[in-house]
């Protein structure tokens, strides 16, 4: 709906409305099987489960927006507005087993015991909500001189009330220059170039579970995994809740970047650059590590910040020659994220630290291949306080000789940041520097298109038997790493 009072002042409601209905049917029936010898036996158990869901998905919006234009050039836009969601998701199911014909495979033609499907999530209610009210001011000179203001405060169902809601600011500017007078001379030439810069926060409510703030007691009706019998029957159960944080809420997106938009050659030649810094602050990260005497799961908290930065080039060329249309479109992008806060005080490495970039690869420096049985023991003697035995046994020839960095007479793996033992920072498997290319053209109808993307850096663990063949029963274990001045390890004997 779209009214208009007086000119220039509009009034905008919407309202959003999803359903989505599924049905859900699985039957398990007697299916052959296979012993070593070739032969084949049958399934004991049939089985038949049904279930149905509905999510309904209401989604109002209202705003307004008045629009203003002055002498001299001058352009006023202001905007207010509500905007909220709401999801309700419900499902049953239930199942029986002992099919008394596989020819019907309904619930009814079934006679073992009615049992609702708790176990594979066929019986659920739960629904979420979210609200905001937001404002916006935009400001025009003559296309010149951009600015906009933003305001939010939104609230989510999926936090206590006390953290409920926040505010969320953001602003931006942008410089035309283009349109300046001096550039008219070059107005043939460079038809866009506009600077541009932002500053601004948003939210992130997006938690696992929709209601992280409220201890549920885990509760089963007639527990059919219950040790218990009471009057012939197995009792309902229930365990402990688990530890919740009261004081989980919002993360909170601080950003902001710089860039150009350009166009030139009556726009054949179009480019842009951003570069971005982005600090997330209160961001969920792991659960911090508390004594084992705790005796159950660290909920998760506002325990971290990360800072992101990076940016990305864009460029495009759009032509034709005759009949002939042609195009070529180029696209790299980079982009770093780095811990600035999290309580890991003993700097543990499987774990998040300060001063940590996402994705780091800790490992072994190699000395080299052994190329004799000799070489390898004469090695593994200069190593007198166990020398590689941590990581395997039977070490010969064929096999890697590791670097005792920490001196200590031994390879062995350490656990934190000032005692890593004999392993370094090797890498970083996040890719770096990532590309596209995009080249088209048409004739006459006919139209041929070639794409390229890929990642220009990142480093990579390999292990696992895929890579390194199996030994003895046990899978192989290694790394492999393209970083200048060392050598790629191979697998490491493990026994059989």
């Amino acid at each position: 709906m779209e009214i208009e009072p007086v000119k220039g002042w509009k009034i905008f409601g919407e309202l959003n409305y999803k359903t989505v209905d599924g049905f859900h049917h699985k039957d398990y029936l007697h299916y052959p099987q296979y012993h070593v010898d070739g032969s084949t036996y049958s399934s004991d158990v049939t089985s038949v489960s049904e279930s149905a869901e509905r999510t309904n998905f209401f989604n109002p919006n209202v705003y307004s927006e008045y629009l203003k234009s002055f002498k001299g050039g001058h352009t006023l836009k202001a905007m207010v507005g509500f905007q909220a969601e709401l999801n309700k998701w419900r499902k049953l199911g239930a199942s029986r087993t002992n099919l008394i014909t596989e020819k019907v495979p309904d619930l009814n033609a079934a006679t073992g015991k009615d049992k609702i499907d708790i176990d594979n999530n066929s019986g659920d209610l739960n629904h979420w909500a979210t609200a905001g009210f937001f404002g916006r001011v935009n400001y025009d000179y003559k296309e010149r001189y951009l600015l906009e203001v933003n305001l939010r405060y939104d609230g989510t169902s999926r936090f206590a009330a006390e953290k409920r809601w926040n505010w969320f600011p953001s602003v931006s500017a942008g410089w035309n220059v283009a349109r300046e007078d001096f550039m008219k001379p070059y107005e043939d030439i460079i038809n866009t170039f506009k600077i541009r810069g932002s500053w601004g926060e948003l939210g992130n409510q997006n938690t696992s579970s929709l209601y992280p703030y409220i201890q549920i007691m885990k509760f089963v009706a007639a527990d059919p995994k219950s040790n218990w019998l009471i009057n012939n029957q197995r009792p309902n159960t229930s365990d402990m809740p688990d530890l919740i944080s009261a004081l989980l809420g919002w993360e909170t997106m601080r950003s902001w970047n710089v860039g150009f938009d350009l166009g030139m050659f009556n726009n054949r030649l179009t480019a842009s650059f951003d570069w971005f810094n982005r600090k997330t602050i209160n961001m969920v990260g792991p659960a911090p590590e508390l004594p084992a005497i705790l005796g159950t799961a660290v909920p998760k908290t506002n325990n971290a910040d990360l800072l992101s930065t990076g940016f990305e080039f864009d460029v495009s060329w759009r032509d034709r020659i005759g009949k002939v249309q042609y195009g070529v479109h180029f696209l790299l992008s980079d982009d770093r994220q780095k811990v600035l806060k999290y309580p890991n005080e003993n700097g543990l490495l499987n774990t998040w630290r300060e001063g940590q970039y996402l994705g780091e690869i800790w490992g072994y420096e190699t000395i080299g291949i052994a190329k004799s049985d000799e070489e390898m023991q004469a090695h593994l003697a200069s190593l007198p306080n166990g020398g590689q035995s941590e990581l395997g046994n039977k070490w010969a020839a064929g096999d890697i000789m590791y670097a005792d960095l920490d001196g200590d007479g031994r390879i062995h793996k350490g656990s934190t940041v000032t005692d890593p033992g004999d392993q370094k920072l090797i890498g970083n498997n996040s890719p770096r520097f990532k590309f596209g290319i995009d080249a088209d053209a048409s004739w006459n109808g006919f139209d041929i298109r070639i794409f390229f993307q890929g990642v220009a850096k990142r480093d990579y663990w390999l292990d696992g038997n895929m890579f390194f063949g199996a030994d003895g029963g046990v899978m192989a274990i290694g790394l492999f790493y393209t970083t200048p001045g060392f050598l790629p390890s191979r697998r490491r004997r493990m026994g059989s």
